[in-house]
């Protein structure tokens, strides 16, 4: 799952969470952002979780939910989880949204692709029919965040491309 975290300037980062494995009592998530991957476990001791990165020394993990506000000792930033809502993205005409629920049926485009305006980028499934999701401006794919089969919320961004 993609999170996004964007600061009071609308600048952002995101961090991709995977799961990688689970025991009895500790879990282990794998992180991955601009300056690499870490592995970060989690461990629910009195209905309180704990984080450690060597399963060492545990500190105590706040609790985010969807939408919610973090504050760190230099700035707060406004966390999204999947998504950015389109208000807030900086792809402009090249960020592909949702305008209602559906389902990821085929992605024609990989990162870095370059595309032309009104080509056909994705098929969605909406109201059981197949919707072609075409480009509306020439530029290079900069992110895709869905995957195929993947059913969507309106208001999910698909893909931003970079004009």
């Amino acid at each position: 799952m993609r999170y996004y975290f964007m600061n009071s300037e609308m600048k952002d980062f995101h961090l991709d969470v995977v799961m990688k494995s689970t025991s009895d009592s500790i879990k282990e998530f794998e992180f991955t952002h601009e300056n690499g991957t870490k592995a970060v476990f989690v461990k629910t001791l009195a209905g309180r979780n704990y984080f450690s990165f060597d399963k060492i020394k545990w500190e105590k993990l706040t609790s985010l939910g969807v939408n919610e506000t973090l504050v760190s000792n230099t700035e707060t930033y406004k966390v999204f989880r999947g998504f950015k809502p389109s208000g807030l993205h900086a792809g402009g005409a090249g960020a592909l949204i949702t305008q209602m629920p559906g389902k990821i049926v085929k992605i024609f485009v990989k990162e870095g692709d370059e595309v032309k305006k009104g080509q056909t980028v994705i098929i969605l499934e909406a109201m059981k029919m197949e919707n072609e999701i075409k480009c509306g401006v020439d530029g290079k794919v900069k992110l895709i965040s869905v995957k195929e089969g993947q059913a969507l919320e309106a208001g999910t961004l698909m893909i931003e491309i970079e004009e």
